[in-house]
């Protein structure tokens, strides 16, 4: 009887699917923890203060997770200054734990270089191109006309720009954006700025985008989505720059703590000048 058991046992484990002995066993082992985690969608966060849950916050497309604690449910870590807690399904740990266990192929014939993480191979639409297509203006002749998806070929860095005619902040930052803008876009053509209106009626969006003369890319006003709307903070002036594949390079928030677009400017940059 005691060796059926054991038989029991060995089947049971080896039908075990591997993924998932694996993602238990480096759940189990603080040794096998990532560093960190990435958040492949939006999704809702708790705040943790003093080990206990104080409120929630929207943690944005590709944002990384500095691990401190991971359970069977959860991860627990830093975003900027702030503690927070995900489930676990709304991370990469999976991903991350089948990579690690993948046997070691032999030795194989040499295949040409993968594509950066944040480019896409030549041909294939990229997670921003299939989000924005469809949906783009621009400003031409004081008026706003609609703008094909292919407008956004080639491009790798995105400047998503939150802002409305209504805030002063805004109107403030928006002028030495378009500066910006004029002398990063000739240099940069894999760079393009996308504004998406936080404006109370199109033609208080369209009357603010010939007023600041905005010479970039703009999501037409009745074709705003969650999606697009999720990367930006609680407030505006808010410029989040991503790659093609969505990862959030910088953003105006970190945390609860609001660096502002001037923080995104120096950034993209500087990004733009290491040609990351």
């Amino acid at each position: 009887m005691k060796s059926l058991l054991l038989l029991l046992c060995a089947v049971a484990c080896l039908a075990r699917p591997a993924d998932a002995q694996t993602l238990a066993d480096l759940v189990a082992d603080p040794q096998r923890w990532p560093a960190d985690v990435t958040v492949p969608a939006a999704t809702k966060a708790a705040v943790i203060v003093n080990g206990q849950p104080a409120g929630m916050m929207l943690i944005g497309a590709g944002k990384k997770i500095t691990v401190s604690e991971i359970t069977t449910e959860s991860v627990t870590g830093k975003v900027g200054g702030t503690t927070v807690r995900v489930p676990l399904a709304k991370t990469n740990l999976a991903k991350l734990a089948a990579v690690a266990a993948a046997p070691v192929a032999a030795a194989a014939p040499a295949v040409a270089a993968k594509p950066a993480a944040h480019e896409a191979p030549a041909g294939v639409t990229t997670p921003m191109q299939r989000m924005f297509g469809g949906s783009l203006v621009r400003c031409t002749g004081g008026k706003l006309q609609d703008v094909d998806a292919s407008a956004l070929n080639g491009v790798k860095y995105y400047a998503l720009y939150y802002s409305a005619s209504w805030c002063g902040p805004c109107r403030q930052f928006t002028p030495s954006l378009v500066t910006a803008y004029r002398d990063l876009k000739p240099a940069h053509p894999e760079f393009e700025l996308i504004f998406v209106s936080d404006d109370r009626s199109a033609g208080d969006m369209a009357d603010y985008m010939k007023t600041d003369d905005m010479p970039w890319l703009a999501v037409r006003f009745n074709s705003r989505d969650q999606k697009m709307i999720d990367y930006s903070g609680p407030g505006i002036p808010c410029l989040v720059l991503v790659d093609a594949n969505g990862n959030v390079l910088s953003d105006s928030f970190q945390g609860e703590s609001y660096l502002g677009p001037h923080h995104v400017l120096d950034d993209t940059r500087r990004i733009l000048a290491q040609g990351r």
